[in-house]
């Protein structure tokens, strides 16, 4: 098993491999090959930057596959695989890209279990000499691989309409109850007083959709004499600062999941945000299913998108758009609402036992009988 964040639990690739490694070692002896932890925990951007960082970022930004590219090329670069099959859990994709290369030269069939399509089929593709690299070297992995896990059928659609023979799963993650940390007591009485009280877990970024207009909407609905908006994990492009009078915004570290569940009780709701790219499921989403109070996704209701699926197939969930003029109302219907505690538990299905049998099922078949027709050593 290849996966740069194999040994890192705290990531969610990481946690998917450890739960793969888990089940498959029932019936397989598995090597795990991952990043040590310094070559992946580091931060990217110390305050005062030298100008020799700067020029190493952006070729890293213009030129390779990602920051690993370089230690994937010595780990892989003369590997010589003895297996009877493997598993490529991606991101990031440098060791897959180089990895599976050596895999098909030996005729080894592997399954790619990717938490997002690295630049095969998506629309707007980078114009730099790494994203051009990029495509070339992702195309072939999908071509030789003997099947494909992605988190969300969105993706699956795209990568099957590309690859129509490929055999492919759609399995976000599973959410995991922490040893040890007894599940908190749903808040009783009415939810949703004089002031809403929000919280966020995990990192705002360019990536996610901002969330200020959601805030504002409900500033503005009267709902509320004020809204509180409580995020742990960090803020580190100001998305906040532009938060309107009326609603007030606490900044926290990030906290363990033990202690998340642990002062779930003081909100009326937990948020989660959607993507730009709506294909994609934030990790958290399913984690937050552990938490006993109604969950909110804020994302783009009107598109195709995996995060509005999510919600709408699940309990206690509601699914708003930022700028959705009715969301002051929406909200306040679902905070307010008396949920059970059979709504708010989270469904066995989704828990990491039930997601890592589905994977590692998945897996066996894909490789069972050894190489696939088309799965060819490279000339």
């Amino acid at each position: 098993m290849v996966s740069g964040f194999g040994d890192d639990a705290l990531t969610p690739r990481g946690q998917r491999t450890q739960q793969l490694i888990r089940v498959l070692n029932r019936d397989w002896e598995v090597e795990l090959i991952a990043m040590p932890a310094r070559d992946h925990r580091g931060g990217s951007g110390a305050s005062g930057r030298s100008l020799a960082r700067s020029l190493a970022s952006r070729a890293v930004q213009e030129l390779l596959f990602d920051r690993w590219e370089p230690w994937a090329r010595q780990r892989f670069g003369r590997w010589r695989p003895q297996a009877d099959a493997a598993v490529l859990v991606v991101a990031p994709w440098s060791p897959a890209a180089i990895a599976s290369r050596r895999l098909r030269e030996q005729g080894i069939p592997y399954v790619i279990d990717a938490g997002d399509p690295w630049a095969v089929g998506l629309r707007n593709r980078p114009h730099t000499i790494a994203g051009r690299r990029s495509l070339r070297a992702e195309a072939p992995i999908w071509e030789g691989a003997a099947g494909a896990i992605l988190t969300t059928p969105q993706q699956a659609q795209r990568m099957s309409s590309i690859y129509p023979q490929l055999p492919i799963m759609s399995r976000p993650n599973g959410y995991e109850i922490p040893d040890g940390a007894p599940r908190p007591e749903a808040q009783e009485g009415e939810r949703g007083g004089s002031q809403l009280r929000l919280a966020h877990f995990g990192v705002l970024y360019a990536a996610r959709l901002d969330v200020v207009p959601f805030l504002t909407r409900l500033q503005q609905s009267g709902n509320w004499d004020s809204v509180r908006f409580d995020q742990y994990g960090g803020d580190p492009d100001g998305m906040l600062n532009a938060a309107p009078p009326g609603v007030e915004v606490a900044n926290h570290g990030a906290i363990p999941w033990p202690e998340v569940m642990a002062r779930t009780s003081q909100f009326d709701s937990v948020v989660v945000l959607g993507n730009e790219l709506g294909e994609l499921l934030p990790s958290k989403a399913v984690q937050y299913l552990t938490l006993p109070v109604p969950r909110i996704a804020v994302t783009d209701t009107e598109r195709d998108d995996a995060l509005t699926d999510f919600a709408r197939s699940h309990s206690a969930w509601l699914a708003v758009s930022p700028t959705d003029p009715d969301a002051g109302q929406l909200v306040a219907d679902h905070v307010r609402r008396d949920w059970t505690a059979a709504e708010l538990d989270p469904p066995a299905g989704d828990a990491w036992p039930a997601v890592a049998e589905e994977l590692g099922g998945f897996v066996s078949r894909c490789v069972a009988g050894g190489s696939p027709d088309r799965l060819k050593p490279a000339r």
